[in-house]
Parts: structure tokens; sequence; C-alpha cells
């Protein structure tokens, strides 16, 4: 069992200069670029870092549209459910299968560009403090703490909790066997079909048809993608108890 203490008051995670110009342009639209989206997608997203900068700053600048990363993190989830499918057909997969194909084939998409901590980039000041302010961010994963606290990584959190991200599922695949993924198929279908609804509810007609567990499913998805660690020490709010 795992009880947090306080939240941090003070956040340490700040954006560079570069991450901040790139991102910006990223979801003005070069993250719908084919080539960039097949890597997005073979890479399982981000890694750790950059998958919460990606969502840090879209909610700094469209905090009532954070649609990019919903869109991108909805289509990985439904992988996911895929790729660990054992049902009918599906059963008939290896698991060393499964597991290879849970493996991100390389660095993520902007560690590869060079993108770092100290990373320089050719920003406007208004922009640049924009985009590292992670008001938006912070206020959204404590308003929605409901959806994405069933899914947090115990060990990402230094917790008993048997949930496993991506990364730390591949791990235990590899010391304990395929059949591990089975305890954790329902969760990985849950995070699915929560984000499906939150991202439905962007549509005008299906408008405030999105809950707390829906909104919050996102931060669930990222987290399960990249791994909880830079989340649980830079963004959320893990007071009370993971199970």
């Amino acid at each position: 069992m795992y009880e947090a203490g306080e939240a941090e008051s003070a956040r340490t995670f700040v954006l560079s200069d570069g991450e901040v110009d790139f991102l910006w342009w990223f979801i003005q639209g070069s993250i719908m670029d084919p080539g960039v989206r097949a890597r997005l997608y073979a890479h399982w997203g981000l890694c750790s870092r950059h998958s919460l900068a990606f969502f840090v700053v879209e909610a700094a600048f469209r905090p009532h549209l954070i649609h990019g990363c919903t869109i991108l993190y909805g289509e990985l989830m439904r992988r996911a459910m895929h790729v660990l499918d054992d049902r009918g057909i599906h059963s008939l997969v290896p698991g060393s299968v499964a597991r290879h194909l849970l493996h991100a084939p390389g660095p993520c998409h902007l560690c590869d560009l060079g993108y770092h901590e100290r990373s320089e980039g050719n920003v406007p000041p208004d922009r640049l403090a924009q985009g590292r302010d992670m008001t938006n961010a912070v206020r959204f994963a404590a308003d929605n703490r409901r959806g994405w606290l069933p899914y947090v990584c115990g060990r990402c959190a230094g917790a008993d909790s048997p949930v496993l991200c991506r990364l730390h599922l591949i791990e235990a695949m590899e010391r304990e066997g395929a059949q591990i993924a089975k305890s954790q198929y329902a969760n990985i279908v849950s995070i699915s079909a929560h984000l499906s609804t939150f991202e439905n509810a962007f549509r005008w007609d299906l408008r405030g048809t999105d809950t707390e567990e829906d909104r919050g499913a996102l931060v669930g998805a990222i987290g399960w993608c990249s791994g909880w660690a830079e989340l649980v020490r830079s963004l959320l709010p893990l007071e009370g108890k993971l199970c």
C-alpha cells in the first residue's frame, strides 16, 4: 500500500526554449504530417518527458480543446487493445510477438530531433512563458483525478498496486511470461473506452457528454504509454492511496 504525502508546492518541470518552440508548431498542425503520425504510432507516442510536455503545451494554449493529445493517445490505446487481445484468432499469436510489439523501436520523435531540457529555440517571450505555464495541465489533472488514479502504475509510483504501464508490462512479460498481460487488459479497455467518449465530446452534437472519468482517461493513456514517473513527479496530485 502506498500513501502519498502532501503534494509538492513547487513544480520542477521546466520546458526548454526549443521544446516550447517545437511543440507550439506541433499543435498548429505539424503533428498531422503522415511521417510524423507513423513515427508516433510506431513509438507508442513520446517519451515520458515529451509526452508530458505535449500535454502541458496543448493545455496551456488550448485548455478547452486538448484535441491533439486525445486523438493520438486514443489511437495508441486502441492499438494496445489489438496487440494484447488474446480472444479468437488472436490467441494464436505467440506472447513473444505481443511483447515485441509493445516495444518502441527507438528514441521518441522529439528526442531524435535533439530536443531536451536545455535545447535552444527562437520563440517569442510571451509564447515561451505561456507554453511553460503548467497551470491548465495541473488543473485538468486535479479536476479529473478520479479518471486517472485507478491506472497509475504501481512500479512507477513506488506502490503496491498491481497496475502496470506499458514499460513495466514489457518487463513483467519478460520475467513472468505473456499471461501477465491478461491481468492488465481490462484497464487498457477501460482507458480506451473512456478516452473515446472524451474524444467524441469534442463534437458539437456530443458536447457535454464526457465525465470526469472520461477526461481523466487522457492522463491515464499518457501514463500507460509513456510511463508515470514524470507525471507523478511533476504534475499529479497523488494524495490518497493506490491499492
